[in-house]
């Protein structure tokens, strides 16, 4: 149960950011990157943080150079940099490794840092970089206006619906806070909020648009049905690490990761929807 303390830093800290997060994302641009990669890398951040807790010796510099790479690439790159990029960057860590493991012989798993150094930065780079490539579509304010709220909705309605009725957990020993019955209600946000956004933004923008009523509830089903194994993947890393959230930036909420690992799923299925069934 969320203390009444905690409930207020949550309200406190959702009322300063939500105007930030919605600024951003109306005005594009380099506002919006700008906010992106920050984000994103305040959770590389805390990701590197959490694994040191484990022994994992992990140098922030590679994880943010992999997803800075993957980042600059969605703004600037159009696609061009992720490849040839990605094979330097696993060259110079390599080697980077090498190196540091004759200057430390006694350093811990050193394949195992530099592997999951790879990792880390491409899982939030990429999930970063959909975020960024989807707010550019054509329609991209209006696909990102209704991706993020149904995540929050959905995961309000689970909040409720697992309060309320929740008894069968789903995976206790990743999350054993997340029910059945709660995954229920995160479905049935979904689909509602999804549907309410897909009417109301054709009426707002005053012309027809690839997200309607029907698209608006297809994404919001989607998108509560898959995103919270971003919810539980980040889990999974934080029971590893032993810690209850990913760091403190956010009183009432966590860490940057917290409030992006169901945000990470959320703009690469997002973007490909709209891809393919956006009109």
């Amino acid at each position: 149960p969320v203390s009444g303390v905690a409930m207020r830093q949550r309200l406190i800290s959702a009322a300063v950011l939500l105007p930030i997060v919605l600024a951003a994302i109306i005005l594009g641009g380099w506002p919006y990157a700008a906010f992106i990669s920050i984000a994103f890398l305040a959770a590389g951040w805390e990701y590197v943080q959490m694994l040191r807790r484990v022994q994992y010796q992990i140098p922030i510099s590679m994880v943010w150079l992999v997803e800075a790479l993957w980042l600059a690439d969605a703004v600037w790159g159009a696609g061009r940099w992720a490849a040839p990029g990605m094979a330097g960057l696993v060259l110079l860590t390599a080697a980077w490794s090498l190196f540091r493991r004759r200057q430390f012989p006694q350093s811990h798993a050193p394949s195992a840092c530099w592997a999951l150094a790879l990792a880390g930065g491409v899982y939030l780079g990429v999930g970063g970089a959909y975020l960024l490539r989807l707010r550019a579509l054509p329609e991209g304010l209006w696909w990102t206006l209704t991706a993020l709220p149904v995540v929050w909705l959905a995961d309000t309605g689970a909040y409720v619906a697992g309060r309320k009725w929740g008894r069968h957990k789903i995976a206790p020993t990743i999350s054993p806070g997340k029910s059945w019955e709660g995954y229920a209600g995160e479905l049935a946000g979904g689909v509602l909020s999804g549907a309410l956004l897909g009417a109301l933004w054709p009426w707002v923008a005053g012309m027809p648009l690839g997200l309607d009523v029907l698209r608006g509830a297809l994404l919001g089903l989607l998108l509560a049905a898959l995103t919270p194994f971003g919810d539980f993947f980040v889990s999974m890393i934080k029971r590893e690490a032993g810690v209850k959230d990913t760091g403190s930036l956010i009183p009432g909420h966590g860490g940057a990761l917290d409030r992006l690992d169901s945000l990470l799923w959320a703009g690469i299925l997002t973007w490909g929807f709209a891809v393919l069934f956006g009109g």
